[in-house]
């Protein structure tokens, strides 16, 4: 009786030494983000120079994630260069957002926003849409070669937009090569569709890749980026095969060839499980750890930093009342999500806070543990595989009593 009681002290000692020594890690590594100023990402300024693609993870329906992503985006611009943000939208969408950071035609931008209003995307926001606005006026106090461009690797969202943008692309071009593609972009649109078309997408793909030296002669240096538009859209037939996580990764190769991204560095905010590292059990690969599991030359450059929300709100779209509810959003519950060891990061911040803490420095207790990536949602526990990499993310910003991202209004 006595060993067992020494063997289960000794057992409680090292757990709660362990749990100790996290919270010790993690008050020498952090740093408090004040969003209305600049250079506030100097804890990640040295993995920022030292890797070529930062992405930032949030869950979709908090304001501040909106404002971080602006004020973390503004630093690395300044800092070490960051002009391409690789964008979850498809490449319609944030060409129009392209084209309004240039000329300031903010029809482009009412556009891509009016689409998420219609069919109720959390998108749809006057905070995402001010974050927009603020790059604009950033790119304007900027050389042309400094200034922010959107790269969008998504597949397809916005199909009619989609269509049209693919239809001016190819332009007046009189070739017999686009008789076929042309009868279908100029055809009524109708979601109803969406299956046909993106068939046809296949099938004209397959002719692409038996005539590529035609469409070449013709499209010219315009020949790689049509090669992908009908590739992606080909993606969204029901049969195709490719599922949205592998979409991303081929797309993101794609593009990155395409568009010369080798010596880029490049940015961008994503959802919260496309930004992991690491696959998560009975859910899978996503987009980051895809590529980073992969042998694309950026695939052991990419940085994570993923954003956890304690007592905030988001937006929820009630589809019996159609509006949308303000919604509590806090990752410390088992209801929603209850991330293991947020307690540590509740402990070592302050309300109304936004907080910064680095996972890989120096004497990390962190590697493959899992902390602060599984935890346990109504569904069940949710854990990663370190079978290959020792984190799941490389920084974590911990927001705290963050409003919800303000719904644009229906008739945007």
């Amino acid at each position: 009786m006595k060993k067992l009681i020494i063997i289960t002290l000794f057992a409680f000692g090292n757990i709660f030494g362990q749990e100790s020594n996290f919270k010790e890690y993690l008050s020498e590594n952090k740093a408090t983000i004040d969003l209305e100023n600049d250079n506030q990402w100097q804890l990640l300024k040295s993995d920022a120079e030292q890797n070529q693609f930062i992405i930032l993870g949030e869950s979709h329906g908090a304001q501040n994630a909106q404002l971080i992503d602006f004020n973390l985006l503004k630093y690395l611009n300044k800092t070490v260069g960051t002009t391409k943000y690789i964008a979850e939208l498809d490449f319609a969408q944030s060409t129009a957002i392209n084209e309004f950071l240039e000329k300031g035609n903010e029809e482009k931008l009412k556009k891509v926003f009016g689409y998420w209003v219609k069919i109720h995307a959390q998108w749809g926001n006057q905070d995402f849409y001010n974050k927009i606005l603020k790059i604009r006026t950033l790119n304007l106090s900027l050389p042309k070669e400094k200034r922010i461009v959107f790269i969008g690797i998504d597949g397809v969202q916005d199909f009619n937009n989609y269509l049209i943008f693919l239809n001016s692309f190819i332009g007046k071009n009189k070739s017999p090569l686009f008789d076929e593609l042309r009868v279908v972009l100029n055809a009524e649109y109708s979601d109803s569709n969406i299956e046909k078309i993106t068939l046809f997408a296949q099938k004209y793909y397959d002719e692409i890749q038996q005539h590529k030296s035609k469409f070449q002669k013709v499209l010219k240096t315009k020949f790689p980026v049509f090669e992908y538009l009908i590739q992606n859209l080909s993606y969204s037939n029901s049969k195709s095969g490719v599922n949205r996580p592998e979409q991303l990764f081929r797309n993101y190769k794609q593009l990155y060839s395409i568009l010369n991204l080798e010596n880029q560095k490049l940015y961008g905010m994503w959802g919260y499980f496309h930004a992991h590292l690491v696959p998560v059990y009975y859910i899978g690969e996503d987009f980051a750890s895809k590529l980073s599991s992969s042998d694309h030359v950026s695939s052991k450059k990419i940085i994570s930093v993923v954003c956890l929300p304690i007592d905030s709100k988001f937006n929820v779209w009630n589809s019996k009342t159609e509006n949308w509810t303000k919604e509590p959003f806090s990752y410390d519950t088992k209801s929603l999500l209850k991330i293991d060891g947020i307690e540590d990061l509740k402990e070592l911040s302050n309300e109304n806070s936004t907080t910064l803490f680095k996972l890989n420095g120096n004497n990390s207790p962190f590697p493959k543990t899992g902390r602060l990536f599984n935890g346990t949602a109504p569904q069940g526990k949710l854990a990663g595989n370190f079978k290959d990499r020792e984190y799941g993310f490389q920084y974590v910003v911990l927001m705290r009593n963050s409003d919800w991202l303000t719904p644009l209004s229906k008739v945007f």
